[in-house]
């Protein structure tokens, strides 16, 4: 089983707990091979080899890219956009699951890796939120947190290239979620939402996704599940901070991020805007 995860220095902890997930949690058989690739910018060789000790399986370290930085973002970082061109981050040639490093696995995946594509390039479940770009379109508009990418067709497609294309020309408040929906409309097979939860109660769910803010590791009150993750592993020690995150200071912090986004690549943003604007 193939698997990337995606995530910058800020996400550290997020990592850490989700690489624990899914040793403990990804398979039913101790004998299935797990391929690990983290795609990441940032991060030191030290945290590198605390984040290792997370996991029982070998990972593979992937730094992003520097081909995105003239793609348009209201999110301010490019690394999301790595999800774009899959086939340049793993050594897989037939599928691959792609996660992001807000998650925590409950459940085998296994599922997932055995899935029919049906034909289709990707798999992914539902946006909760429909589609921020346009919320008055009701089409399926799919959540690019986790992605079981058919290599092969994807390849065959040649849709890396049209998805860059599409990025390089719209500014999607989603970022690479905005360019895959965008590319992939009707073309893409769905998911149950347990694949891809946001809904911390449900207990069918085999994949928490952690989508609002604050993230577990920014909240006073982090995620029980996602504690119980991160308390296995040699990140442990920060919980005691995370559970101080009540603080003004911490709270600025929070309210920070949120707007940081919106203050860089002004230039960037302008153009981008005006080219929508005369389409």
């Amino acid at each position: 089983m193939n698997l990337s995860i995606i995530g910058d220095h800020n996400y550290i902890l997020g990592i850490a707990a989700l690489l624990k997930s899914i040793e403990l949690n990804i398979t039913e058989d101790p004998n299935l091979p797990v391929n690990i690739t983290v795609v990441s910018t940032g991060i030191n060789t030290q945290q590198k080899k605390k984040l290792q000790e997370c996991c029982k399986y070998e990972i593979e370290w992937e730094e992003v890219k520097p081909n995105y930085g003239g793609l348009l973002s209201l999110s301010g970082s490019k690394l999301t956009y790595a999800r774009l061109e899959p086939e340049k981050y793993t050594k897989a040639k037939e599928r691959l699951i792609w996660l992001d490093s807000d998650m925590i696995v409950l459940g085998s995946l296994e599922p997932l890796w055995n899935l029919d594509f049906e034909g289709m390039p990707v798999a992914a479940a539902l946006n909760v939120w429909g589609n921020p770009n346009n919320p008055a379109d009701k089409n399926p508009y799919f959540n690019a947190g986790l992605l079981v990418f058919n290599l092969k067709l994807w390849e065959d497609q040649k849709l890396s290239e049209k998805m860059l294309e599409n990025a390089r020309v719209n500014l999607w408040c989603d970022c690479d979620q905005g360019t895959s929906n965008s590319v992939l409309a009707g073309r893409w097979k769905r998911l149950e939402q347990k694949w891809n939860n946001h809904d911390t109660d449900d207990t069918s769910t085999r994949v928490m996704h952690f989508i609002s803010s604050p993230k577990p590791w920014e909240s006073p009150r982090p995620n029980k599940l996602w504690m119980e993750m991160l308390s296995q592993t040699p990140f442990k020690d920060e919980l005691h901070e995370i559970k101080n995150n009540s603080s003004w200071l911490s709270r600025l912090k929070v309210m920070y991020k949120r707007w940081e986004p919106w203050l860089t690549e002004p230039r960037a943003k302008v153009k981008s805007y005006l080219k929508n604007r005369q389409r």
